[in-house]
C-alpha cells in the first residue's frame, strides 16, 4: 500500500503533468504491436483524464451553485447515515426482542427471522442509496467514484439504447465486501480462503465476458490512475486491520458457546493454546521446543513490542524514502526552470547581438552608398 501510494502521489502530483505525459510517457522497448497498442490506449485514457479534471477546475461553479450543491450532497449525507443507523438499531431492537421472548427461544424456526431480516436490510438498504446517489451533483467523477466506494453503492442514471457503463466503483466495492467477510470467516470457517479463490476466478472470467460483450466506455473519463492506490488503502485500513482487530476480540475475550463447538469448556478460544502447550510438555522432550516458542513469543510482550517497533520503522523509512523522492523531484524541477530561464537568457542575448550587427550593416550600407554618390553627380555635372 506505502508503495503504491508512492508511486500514485509522489510522480503523479507534480505540476506540467500534461507536458510529462506528452513527451515522457512512451516506453520505447516495447517492441510488439499489441503492447504499443495498448500503451497508445493507455497514453490517451490519461490524457483525457487530465484534460477532463483541468476542463473541471477552469470552469468554477457559481456562489448560488455551490450553495445548492452543498445542501443537496449534505441531505443526501444526513439520509444515507439516517439509513444505515436506522438499519442498525431495528435489527439491535429486533434482536434483543427474539432473546427475551419466551415463546422464541422454544422454537428452531424463529432463530431464522433475523437473519432474514438483516437479509432483507442488506437487499432493500443499497437500493435507497443508489437513488440518493444518482441525485448527488458531482462536479468531479473521481470524487464520485472515492464517495461511491466509500458508502455500500452508486449507480449512473442510462439514457435509453445505450449500453450500461462499467460499475468501477462497485465492483471495487465487491471485492473489499468479500475479502472482508473472508477474513472475517476463516476462524469459523478455515476452507473459506479456498472458497473465495475459486468465486474470485469464477466472477473475474464472468466480468470480463460481460464487460466485453454487453458495457460500453464511459461517458466521462476520470482519472481511474489512483484506483489501485484506494483499493490497498481500503484493503489495509477498514478491510484487515478491522478483521484482524474482531478477531484478536473474539480469541481473547469472547466466551465460547458452551453448548456446541470445540472450545465449549473453555473460558475463551485463547485458552486452548495453554491447553495444548500443557499437552506439548507431557509429552516428552521431542516437542518441548513448541513450549519455549509459545512462552517467549507469543506471551511474552516484549516479542510483540520488538515486531511492532520493527513495524514501525519500517513505515519511518517508507516515509522519509518518500519525502527525498519528492524533494529530489523538486530539486530536479527547479534545475529544469533554471536551465529553461538559462536559455531564454541566451536566446534575448544571441538576438540583441543578432539585431546589434543588423543595425551595424544597414548603418555600414549606408555610409557606403553616401560616399559613393558625390562622383556620380561631378560627373553629372561635367557632362552638362
Amino acid at each position: 500500500m506505502a508503495h503504491s501510494f508512492g508511486e500514485s502521489y509522489r510522480v503523479g502530483s507534480t505540476s506540467g503533468i500534461h507536458a510529462i505525459t506528452v513527451f515522457c510517457s512512451w516506453d520505447y522497448k516495447v517492441m510488439q504491436k499489441r503492447a504499443s497498442r495498448l500503451q497508445q490506449d493507455n497514453i490517451r485514457t490519461r490524457l483525457k483524464e487530465l484534460l477532463a479534471e483541468w476542463q473541471l477546475r477552469q470552469s468554477p461553479r457559481s456562489v448560488c451553485g455551490r450553495l445548492r450543491q452543498a445542501a443537496a450532497l449534505g441531505l443526501a449525507w444526513l439520509l444515507c447515515l439516517g439509513t444505515a443507523l436506522g438499519c442498525a438499531v431495528a435489527i439491535h431492537v429486533f434482536s434483543e426482542f427474539l432473546i427475551q421472548s419466551p415463546e422464541a427461544a422454544g422454537q428452531e424456526a424463529a432463530l431464522l427471522v433475523l437473519p432474514l431480516v438483516v437479509g432483507l436490510l442488506n437487499l432493500g438498504a443499497p437500493y435507497l442509496c443508489r437513488v440518493l446517489a444518482a441525485l448527488e451533483p458531482h462536479d468531479s467523477p473521481v470524487l464520485e467514484v472515492y464517495v461511491a466506494i466509500c458508502r455500500i453503492i452508486s449507480e449512473k442514471k442510462l439514457k435509453r439504447r445505450r449500453k450500461p457503463e462499467f460499475d468501477i466503483a462497485r465492483n471495487v466495492l465487491e471485492l473489499i465486501y468479500g475479502q472482508t467477510l473472508t477474513w472475517l470467516g476463516v476462524l469459523f470457517s478455515p476452507l473459506l480462503p479456498a472458497v473465495q479463490i475459486i468465486k474470485l476466478l469464477l466472477v473475474f472470467y464472468v466480468k470480463k465476458t460481460s464487460l466485453l460483450a454487453n458495457c460500453q466506455a464511459p461517458r466521462r473519463p476520470w482519472l481511474a490512475s489512483h484506483m489501485s492506490t484506494v483499493f490497498l488503502t481500503l484493503l489495509c485500513f477498514p478491510a484487515f486491520l478491522g478483521a484482524a482487530i474482531f478477531l484478536c476480540y473474539a480469541v481473547w475475550q469472547v466466551k465460547p458457546s458452551s453448548t456446541c463447538g470445540p472450545f465449549r469448556t473453555l473460558d475463551s478460544m485463547y485458552e486452548a493454546g495453554r491447553v495444548w502447550v500443557r499437552y506439548l510438555e507431557a509429552a516428552g522432550p521431542r516437542v518441548s521446543w513448541l513450549p519455549w516458542v509459545h512462552r517467549y513469543l507469543v506471551e511474552n510482550t516484549f516479542f510483540v513490542f520488538l515486531v511492532s517497533a520493527l513495524l514501525l520503522a519500517v513505515i519511518y523509512l517508507n516515509i522519509q524514502v518518500v519525502r527525498g523522492q519528492r524533494r529530489v523531484i523538486c530539486l530536479l524541477k527547479e534545475q529544469i526552470s533554471n536551465e529553461g530561464e538559462d536559455k531564454i537568457f541566451l536566446i534575448n542575448k544571441l538576438h540583441s547581438i543578432y539585431e546589434r550587427k543588423e543595425r551595424e550593416e544597414r548603418s555600414r550600407v549606408g555610409t557606403t552608398e553616401e560616399t559613393a554618390a558625390p562622383p556620380a553627380l561631378l560627373t553629372d555635372e561635367r557632362d552638362d
